[in-house]
């Protein structure tokens, strides 16, 4: 899967104390798993990186590519049971 990165989402990825190492993990993660967010072309998926859950709001761009639009780790207390 290709990554498409810009200075926009690498500042907002960065705002949140994460990078595109962690994000392209979280987004290559065996538990990583996405759903569409309604009414918007965005999807939300969640992924575990180096024991942190993070979670990935991005839009498919293209066949096999993604935008990531923004991503940030999950405290305890957002995780979906």
């Amino acid at each position: 899967m290709k990554v498409i990165w810009t200075p926009r989402n690498i500042e907002k990825v960065e705002a949140h104390g994460l990078n595109r190492t962690i994000v392209e993990a979280a987004l290559g993660a065996v538990d990583f798993r996405s759903v569409e967010d309604p009414g918007t072309y965005r999807r939300i998926g969640e992924g575990t990186v180096e024991g942190r859950l993070v979670r990935v709001v991005f839009a498919e761009s293209g066949p096999d590519e993604v935008y990531p639009i923004t991503a940030y780790p999950v405290s305890r207390a957002r995780r979906k049971t």
